[in-house]
């Protein structure tokens, strides 16, 4: 059987490609099927007709010469060419969206075609503000949305608030709660320190950020209770906005807050010999989040990696990240917790390094069990069996 992902951008700048329809697409070749993914890389195009195989997926980048008008034809060629029983769009927009459209329209006048299954893994209508959208952008990309979920034979969601969202829209419509997974990770050379011993001046707190989670007052404030709470510390700050310029009122903020003999590190884009560098370091990583539906509605693949990579996590328990550090798996702070609060909690988790251990143990065991990548590409594939079932 043939089933062919549509992407709405390209594998290097944004991560659903890569870390989400990628590992799942290679446990369904696994499976026995065939497996494209098409894309169209506006944001990469240095990869515009450029195709390889990743682990027995085909990997089909096309051509962008000629405008949307041709490139949404070269990706209809293509899936044309496959001839697939099931069709799977990456999000509800852009190219993937409007090929959805097409695909829809097709099913009207014909009256058949393949099984059309949506997958979320972000609620694109919270980004209106943050993106600064122009109204008929807004409106357009709102209503593809919602479109794209009411008109989908399935649905699968990388959140469960996104699950409620797509029952509120399309009630009738099967959907599958699928998060984004795990591997188990290349730790060669990964030395952790020793928790069994700890000093005051080693407090060390990692931060991995886009800037859309929290305000920069909320930071702020924490990283002035913070230092109230901790003898000396350190505050790795890692990521690039979304956005761009969004940094630049945290930095500020944060800065102006800082005591003497405490540093505070705005690290950027990181590479994976940095990043390792930064899990080693790291005493602890936190992952605040407001209680609104950009943060609800996200499965962060950061924090499970970073539990995975055996450091502490204190998080705000929103969420996906709720999911994530259940059962002891990080320490999850109340979803209105102030920055006071966060911090009590952060400095509460630095002074147990028997804690630290537990919980790093037990975040491994738990995300390998319930969120590998194989586990997920497993439901996946019954999810379509079930559904071609009906459909036949």
């Amino acid at each position: 059987m043939q089933i062919t992902f549509i992407a709405p951008f390209g594998l290097r700048q944004k991560t659903t490609v890569w870390a989400r329809a990628l590992p799942l697409a290679r446990r369904l070749h696994e499976h026995g099927y065939r497996v494209t993914i098409l894309i169209p890389p506006w944001d990469s195009p240095a990869d515009a007709g450029q195709s390889w195989v990743d682990e027995g997926v085909r990997v089909v980048n096309v051509r962008l010469e000629g405008g949307l008008p041709l490139v949404l034809w070269r990706l209809w060629r293509h899936m044309q060419q496959e001839q697939p029983q099931v069709i799977h769009i990456i999000k509800p927009r852009a190219h993937a969206g409007l090929i959805h459209w097409l695909l829809w329209q097709r099913r009207r006048w014909a009256g058949t075609g393949p099984s059309l299954v949506l997958d979320v893994d972000d609620w694109e209508q919270a980004w209106a503000d943050i993106n600064q959208y122009a109204w008929p952008v807004a409106r357009f990309l709102a209503w593809q949305e919602e479109w794209g979920i009411r008109h989908a034979d399935a649905i699968t969601a990388a959140s469960k608030w996104l699950v409620d969202r797509a029952a509120h829209y399309a009630p009738q419509s099967p959907r599958l709660y699928l998060p984004n997974g795990v591997s188990e990770p290349d730790l060669s050379g990964f030395r952790k320190p020793d928790r069994s011993w700890r000093d005051a001046h080693t407090n060390t707190v990692l931060y991995y950020t886009r800037f859309v989670e929290i305000e920069p007052a909320w930071l702020a404030d924490f990283w002035r209770t913070l230092q109230q709470q901790l003898e000396a510390v350190t505050l790795e700050v890692a990521g690039n906005a979304l956005v761009a310029g969004r940094e630049s009122a945290f930095k500020p903020a944060v800065d102006a807050e800082t005591l003497p003999g405490n540093q505070v590190n705005w690290r950027g884009f990181v590479d994976q010999e940095t990043q390792a560098q930064l899990y080693a370091a790291a005493d602890c990583a936190i992952f605040p989040a407001q209680p609104v539906p950009l943060q609800e509605a996200k499965c962060s693949v950061r924090l499970a990696t970073t539990l995975l990579h055996g450091v502490p996590v204190v998080a705000s328990a929103v969420g996906q990240q709720a999911a994530f550090g259940a059962d002891g798996a990080a320490q999850l702070v109340d979803a209105g917790a102030t920055p006071a609060d966060f911090a009590a909690a952060v400095t509460h988790l630095l002074a147990q390094p028997d804690k630290q251990t537990h919980m790093v143990e037990r975040a491994r065991q738990r995300l390998l069990a319930e969120f590998s990548w194989d586990d997920l590409g497993d439901r996946l594939a019954a999810f379509y069996a079930t559904l071609l079932k009906k459909d036949g």
